[in-house]
Order: structure tokens, then C-alpha cells, then sequence
């Protein structure tokens, strides 16, 4: 029978296998952690169903036992080599996993 949760244990591999990216909090070069990003298109602005502004969410998501216990927005990160900012953090579902949304640093 199969279960609808993974263990802290498996997260790592399901993060890592194929199209897993390198996640580095800045101060912790020598231990990069295992992510998956996502670039979600957004409209932040409507009006009448009729978009405005559009945007795009760059959301990392991480495994929730791998992060420092305070993480505070607008901490330096680099992602699959690319420096960014944290601008939130939302822990999802049970809490096994977190979605780190991000700016890029220009």
C-alpha cells in the first residue's frame, strides 16, 4: 500500500533525481542543498478579467529540515547558479517541504 507522504529521508532524492538544482544560503557555500524551480506566470493587477500587470513568481521548492531555523526574508541565494533574493518563505502541507519565493539580483 502505498502512502500519500514522504519520510524526511526520501525528500532529498525526489528533490535531486533528473531535474533537481543546487541551492546555496548565503554563509553556507561548502553545503548546497537540492531544489526544484519554478518560474509561475502571475497577474498581479485585473481588472474587469483583464490583466494589467503581468509577473512572474520564482518559487524554489526545498526540503523544510535542510533550512536554518530563522530564515529571514531578503537573504542572499544562489540557484542552479544564479544570485537571488528570498522575498517569503511558505511552508507547505505538513511542513516536510517549503517554497522559498525569489527575486533575481540585478
Amino acid at each position: 500500500m502505498l502512502t500519500g507522504f514522504y519520510g524526511d529521508a526520501d525528500i532529498p532524492f525526489l528533490l535531486g533525481a533528473d531535474f533537481g538544482v543546487a541551492v546555496v544560503l548565503a554563509g553556507a557555500a561548502e553545503n548546497p542543498i537540492p531544489g526544484i524551480v519554478d518560474y509561475v506566470g502571475k497577474d498581479v493587477l485585473v481588472s474587469q478579467g483583464i490583466s494589467g500587470v503581468s509577473g512572474t513568481d520564482i518559487i524554489v521548492t526545498v526540503q523544510t529540515s535542510k533550512l536554518p531555523a530563522s530564515l529571514p526574508n531578503r537573504t542572499a541565494v544562489t540557484v542552479d547558479g544564479k544570485a537571488m533574493r528570498i522575498r517569503d518563505s511558505q511552508q507547505q502541507g505538513d511542513g516536510a517541504l517549503t517554497h522559498l519565493i525569489c527575486e533575481l539580483i540585478k
